[in-house]
């Protein structure tokens, strides 16, 4: 204003920025994400009572139509022992599409993603901003699963910060998930 140089706020983890490196820090401030302050009211999961550990997979809200990535999720992780599912599918895919489903997974169209990561153990994410900023603001270990735009870079800089193991979420099979979730869940070091 009359005159000054306006100094302008990014609301982004610098880690997660490219080129990070190249950016005047005169004129940008690297704050952070933008997180969730409030639980809505219809918006609280808790967790299920004899649940060991939690899983959270979700594709974020644009790019949902993947019916076959759903189908190996609940192949890989259904009944899997030892884990609770919490599967995210959005407003593309039937619910009927996913035939049966097992006891340890449940199905939603839409889910309180920060509420849950605050008490997963793992998150299969689709490497969009927002959810890796949560996963990582959470300290929940991640299996990254790009699916679109800008989600393969987020996804290299999650495995480039330790944070992440990546799969190819157009042709992983469900042993590639199942192995993608032992690695994180073993490796402590990712949650630190």
């Amino acid at each position: 204003f009359y005159g000054r140089p306006a100094r302008a706020v990014v609301l982004i983890a610098k880690s997660m920025q490219p080129n990070a490196d190249r950016v005047n820090e005169d004129v940008y401030t690297f704050v952070g994400p933008a997180l969730p302050t409030r639980r809505p009211a219809d918006g609280r999961w808790e967790r299920p009572a004899g649940a060991g550990k939690v899983l959270l997979v979700s594709l974020g809200t644009a790019f949902t139509d993947h019916a076959d990535f759903y189908h190996r999720c609940i192949e890989a992780f259904g009944d899997l022992d030892g884990w609770h599912v919490v599967l995210q599918i959005g407003q593309h895919v039937d619910v009927g599409e996913l035939g049966t489903v097992p006891g340890n997974v449940e199905v939603h169209r839409w889910v309180p993603q920060f509420d849950i990561l605050g008490q997963a153990d793992a998150f299969l994410t689709h490497a969009g901003m927002g959810g890796s900023s949560e996963g990582i603001f959470t300290g929940t270990p991640m299996i990254a699963a790009p699916q679109a735009t800008d989600q393969f870079e987020n996804a290299d800089a999650l495995v480039a910060a330790g944070v992440a193991v990546r799969v190819d979420s157009s042709d992983v099979p469900a042993a590639g998930l199942r192995d993608a979730l032992a690695r994180v869940a073993a490796e402590p070091v990712r949650r630190r």
